[in-house]
């Protein structure tokens, strides 16, 4: 489970990265290895742990660096990892496992089998909430609030913890249109499979998955044997975090040794079945794995999120990796698994390091399809329905709607035309090139970034015709002048206030030795410059105080939050007032200017952040 706080802090990330060696693709596993402890050495990260695993199981698991950096405790194949959202998977499993039994149906009503669960939807009539919605995060309900996030019930019962703070469950469009993650979805289906079978969701899980798996380490909870050999958590400046208790606790909860993982993966690889015991038919893994129930889906795009499974490309292999990433604060784990080669990994470590994370996962996936060659689909002429796509484009299927702004405008993405191809580019960087997306029937295009079929032109019921890209964001065309617009007010604001706060000092000092008179010429200067500081205070408490309890509660933080959010409107309307009643005084046409200009921004301003929900914020709601 991830937390939406770190947005804030991946802005400034970029400004610690290191610059890093790049390692040539191992052939051998020796040479994997010296690769894999370089990187861990060099991204400065603590510890982790890491198993290859083929259908016969484990090829090499294994411990690298420090449990415990104070006791100097290493990692072994039987440390304990937080493993977090790969937990969702057997909620999936023990579905699925209920459905070849006759007990449960993909296309059950959440409304038939747990009518006393809350949601809103507002399409119930004709597009109900189904389980199949639940595990592949098509009910179109926001991710889990803050508050929910922050309350840390170790002994709080499932539907206690589903009954706490429930009003983010409603449905934002269609069911079964869009994909958004979130928490909430596998949560209410472990209840399910709770209310079914009589037992506690985690008790079904013991039986059915880690006891015949011979995951004895595996646990939902901080057991004695997680205090005594669990990996210490570590944020990325080296400082130890808390062990985090999740209320809902089957969508990211469970721990587990690598040891255990390799045996889990194992049971995948080979298609349900491990130690000549088959908990799960071959259909059922094969349903998990593949996505349905969103418009790309039923079009034909073969990635994306299945029953909790999902699929993602790498390079341009043309190859899918299934599986499951799972991120809790300072504990993140990455499972995935190809089909064709019957091999996978598991990785774990156990520090905030994206940086080692993502070297390390591309190190094992690149030596996992070493000598891998699939044949392309054919290419066929660009239909002319994709030629028409030029222009400027937004993400409408935010995980979470109050950051529905940050979401837009970080994901706004431009798609050009030419050679045949379709190309997409973020507007705001962050690719090394644009994309290279081929036809290959009619309807739908193979991404050159993964060389899978990911894209295609569906009807959405709310927004029309939109482009969804089954491994990324379900994409809505918007004019150059709306996208151009937004992003410019941003950079006017940002432009105008650090200028404010550059020569704030020199016109203080004026008026402290007597060169600047006080009144107008002050004021003008100072309503457009306390303005500006609200939104400044709001980025700077989140970045420097927010954590998981802080963002979910009431709290100096919150309150801090609450209040500069409440504030910021009022002060860019009297800034305003402020400038048109000194029009006639008699002050540098500069000065006057700069400030008339900074105070219309801030009002724009004011009416963007609340037409997104952006003012008065209550993050522990």
């Amino acid at each position: 489970m991830e937390n939406f706080i770190k947005f804030f802090k991946i802005i400034i990330c970029p400004l610690l990265m290191i610059i890093s060696v790049s390692y040539p693709h191992a052939q051998t596993l020796e040479q994997l290895k010296t690769n894999i402890e370089n990187a861990r050495v060099e991204t400065g990260l603590t510890g982790l742990g890491i198993a290859i695993v083929d259908e016969n199981g484990p090829v090499w698991v294994a411990g690298l660096g420090e449990a415990d950096k104070t006791q100097k405790t290493p990692v072994t194949p039987d440390t304990l990892f937080r493993i977090g959202s790969i937990s969702k998977m057997f909620v999936a499993l023990s579905v699925l496992q209920l459905v070849e039994q006759g007990k449960l149906h993909l296309d059950d009503k959440l409304s038939d089998l747990a009518p006393e669960v809350y949601f809103d939807n507002q399409w119930e009539q004709t597009h109900p909430i189904r389980l199949v919605h639940l595990l592949e995060h098509t009910t179109g309900w926001d991710d889990v609030s803050f508050s929910v996030y922050a309350n840390e019930d170790a002994a709080i019962s499932l539907k206690d913890a589903l009954a706490f703070r429930p009003q983010y469950r409603q449905s934002r469009w269609v069911p079964g249109t869009r994909f958004a993650y979130n928490n909430a979805g596998p949560a209410v289906a472990a209840y399910i499979v709770q209310k079914v079978t009589g037992q506690p969701f985690e008790d079904y899980v013991q039986t059915h998955f880690f006891n015949p798996l011979h995951m004895n380490s595996a646990t939902f909870f901080e057991s004695d044997l997680y205090k005594k050999n669990g990996a210490t958590l570590y944020s990325i400046d080296g400082s130890a975090r808390d062990y985090w208790n999740i209320i809902i606790r089957p969508a990211g909860s469970i721990n587990a040794s690598i040891a255990d993982m390799a045996k889990y993966l194992q049971f995948l690889i080979a298609r349900g079945e491990y130690n000549q015991q088959r908990l799960l038919s071959e259909q059922s893994v094969t349903r998990m794995e593949t996505p349905t129930t969103t418009l790309g889906a039923v079009a034909g795009t073969k990635a994306g999120y299945g029953l909790n499974n999902y699929a993602t490309g790498f390079e341009q292999a043309g190859i899918a990796f299934r599986g499951h990433d799972g991120d809790v604060w300072g504990g993140h784990c990455r499972l995935s698994y190809i089909i064709e080669l019957k091999l996978g990994y598991v990785l774990c470590i156990n520090q905030d390091n994206n940086i080692a994370l993502d070297k390390i996962q591309n190190l094992l996936r690149a030596y996992l399809i070493k000598g891998f060659a699939k044949a392309s689909p054919t290419e066929i002429e660009l239909p002319e329905k994709f030629k028409q796509l030029a222009g400027y484009y937004i993400p409408i299927n935010s995980r979470v709607e109050q950051f529905e702004l940050v979401s837009e405008l970080t994901g706004a993405m431009r798609i050009t035309v030419g050679d045949n191809r379709l190309h997409r580019m973020p507007v705001l960087g962050g690719w090394q090139s644009p994309s290279d997306d081929y036809a290959i029937n009619e309807n739908i295009l193979v991404s050159r970034h993964t060389g899978l079929p990911t894209i295609a032109i569906v009807n959405d019921p709310l927004a029309g015709e939109v482009v969804e890209v089954s491994d990324g964001p379900t994409l809505k065309r918007v004019s150059a002048f709306w996208l151009m617009g937004m992003l410019g007010l941003i950079v006017c604001t940002l432009v105008l206030g650090l200028s404010s706060l550059l020569f704030a000092p020199i016109w203080i000092t004026r008026l402290l030795v007597g060169k600047l008179s006080r009144g107008a010429t002050i004021s003008i200067r100072l309503w457009p410059l306390i303005t500006f500081l609200a939104p400044v205070i709001t980025v700077c408490v989140i970045y420097l105080f927010g954590t998981m309890k802080t963002i979910g509660t009431i709290s100096p933080v919150t309150l801090t939050i609450f209040i500069c959010s409440s504030i910021y409107p009022l002060l860019a309307i009297y800034s305003l007032i402020n400038v048109y009643k000194y029009r006639h005084e008699k002050i540098n046409t500069l000065v006057y200017w700069h400030s008339a200009i900074f105070s219309i921004v801030h009002v724009c301003m004011a009416i963007m952040l609340a037409q997104y929900g952006m003012l008065m914020m209550r993050l522990w709601v």
